[in-house]
């Protein structure tokens, strides 16, 4: 009797939690109205609790995603640009288990859609976005009461944006024709007026612009050639370019475009000060060197070296442009052709090369997934590189001397700043900042402690290309940011580091005293920059 009581109040316990438990929909509409309220971390924490719930929900991981993406737009505009990253990647990440777990969810490929085209350039997302947009589309009109019009309305509203950034003019006034269309009158209807009149002078320009008939672009594209070879890049592209705008079906065009593009950036650093007015504008370049060579492949697919050059460039572009295992795919082709030794060779070597840069991802993906276990450890000794000293006989005195190692190798150099400043935060001097944070300074904060200190009084002339794993050695002359000797005293040596995309993050700091005698001062901390020593030599 005992046992059928204890059964009984079990069942009844079971059966009250099934009763009480919020469904899907009650906590997305509880959240919405939090949003709505302007309360986004209630939201949040509401949809965080249907999660471990609904684990395998595509609705609970859509409305995350999007309010994830929310935040991480507030924490930008908060200037707090790491906070900002780890939303957005959380962000993309359960709006692809939406979509993984429904591809046909309506509000998935709408909410990935719309982070999509609004994130910057450089993450790689807008031709992603399109897709989605152009199936939530397909599914309206497979099934329109299931996807309601104003959601289509925002689909093509945003398609809109998304091709316009590219620069597909056509393309971009369909989309807005179609918000015109399904809902005439409306201030929708309104903006996309507004955009197709704004893009359809933009056009017009361009033709007019371009004068070039299609008979001329073979003639065009040879004196693109002979100024290539010439070393005159910019000419080259500009002619280029008008024979693209005027055969956009000429392949060696393409190809040749390319190549006047890319060749003034070999060996040199991509980023200069342009990227104060625009933090996209080295990122703009990379998406458009890929666009003409995959056009150039996609008209010519038996051109090798096309494919070879293709597969040199998306290897070696960053992370974002997602194209690194097109590029082993045509590295390869280009290895089992009949081009020339060289060629083949070179060839051969970014194969290599991408082959070891994909392993370099997969052990980012294990430090960022399982930080905890002893393959983290594993991962970060392995990147650690080998240490030597500074060595005191190579440099005249007096000095003070900067030696630092960055262990961990991410997809891209990390931002760096190396300066000195007074015990009570008084700033002294920049000895080093990296291109990117040098160059855009305060429209893009990524080292916010060497922003803050230094307010950029001195980063034009430390700005220099972005170090990587391994060992570094600085120097200060003891001199301040004017030039004038500085008095005798303590001073602290700051080093920051900031990866990206993986978001790790560390600075290390040394104080020393600088006067009669030799000091030196060893921090040996964190993963990212584990040993800096700092010497003083009067």
């Amino acid at each position: 009797m005992k046992a059928m009581f204890t059964l009984t109040c079990l069942v009844m316990l079971v059966f009250s939690g099934a009763v009480t438990a919020k469904t899907v929909d009650e906590f997305v509409a509880e959240a919405e109205r939090h949003q709505t309220e302007g309360d986004l971390t209630k939201a949040v924490a509401l949809l965080e609790e249907a999660l471990a719930i609904y684990p395998d929900d595509a609705t609970v991981h859509a409305y995350l995603g999007l309010y994830r993406g929310t935040q991480a737009g507030q924490a930008y505009q908060a200037g707090n640009q790491t906070e900002a990253g780890s939303f957005l990647m959380e962000s993309f990440e359960l709006l692809d288990k939406a979509v993984s777990l429904d591809p046909d969810h309506p509000r998935a490929r709408l909410y990935r859609g719309l982070m999509g085209v609004n994130v910057p350039p450089v993450f790689g997302k807008l031709n992603a976005a399109i897709d989605d947009l152009k199936h939530l589309v397909q599914l309206h009109e497979a099934d329109p009461a299931n996807v309601p019009v104003d959601m289509v309305i925002n689909a093509y509203e945003l398609m809109g944006r998304g091709y316009a950034q590219i620069n597909e003019y056509q393309d971009a006034i369909a989309a807005w024709e179609k918000v015109v269309e399904l809902s005439p009158g409306t201030e929708s209807a309104n903006a996309a007026e507004a955009n197709i009149a704004e893009l359809t002078d933009k056009a017009k320009a361009a033709a007019a612009e371009t004068k070039v008939g299609p008979g001329e672009v073979p003639a065009l594209v040879d004196k693109g050639k002979a100024h290539i070879e010439a070393g005159e890049f910019a000419e080259a592209e500009k002619l280029l370019r008008k024979a693209v705008e005027a055969d956009p079906e000429n392949a060696d065009a393409h190809k040749q475009l390319a190549i006047a593009m890319m060749m003034p950036l070999e060996g040199g650093e991509i980023y200069d000060k342009r990227i104060h007015e625009d933090t996209d504008w080295a990122t703009n370049i990379a998406f458009g060197i890929m666009n003409h060579l995959d056009k150039a492949v996609e008209l010519a697919p038996d051109d090798m070296e096309a494919r070879s050059l293709n597969g040199i460039m998306a290897v070696n572009f960053p992370f974002f442009l997602g194209k690194l295992d097109q590029g082993i795919e045509y590295l390869q082709m280009a290895l089992d052709s009949d081009l020339p030794d060289n060629t083949r060779a070179e060839a051969a070597y970014w194969l290599g090369f991408a082959y070891q840069k994909k392993g370099m991802s997969h052990w980012i993906e294990i430090v960022n997934n399982y930080p905890e276990e002893e393959a983290a450890r594993m991962v970060l000794d392995g990147m650690r590189p080998r240490i030597s000293r500074f060595d005191p006989a190579k440099h005249p005195r007096p000095i003070l001397a900067i030696d630092f190692v960055i262990a961990f190798h991410d997809e891209l150099p990390p931002q760096t700043a190396i300066w000195v400043e007074t015990p009570d935060g008084e700033f002294v001097r920049t000895l080093y900042v990296s291109g990117f944070s040098g160059h855009a300074k305060e429209v893009q904060i990524v080292l916010p402690v060497w922003a803050s200190t230094s307010k950029f009084a001195d980063a034009d002339a430390v700005t220099g290309a972005s170090i990587d794993t391994g060992e570094h050695i600085y120097t200060w002359d003891l001199k301040d940011g004017s030039g004038n000797p500085v008095e005798p005293g303590k001073y602290v040596v700051k080093v920051e580091v900031h990866h990206w995309p993986s978001m790790k993050y560390q600075m290390v700091e040394g104080e020393i005293e600088i006067g009669d005698r030799e000091t030196r001062v060893v921090v040996q901390e964190g993963d990212f920059i584990p040993y800096l020593m700092v010497i003083y030599l009067p």
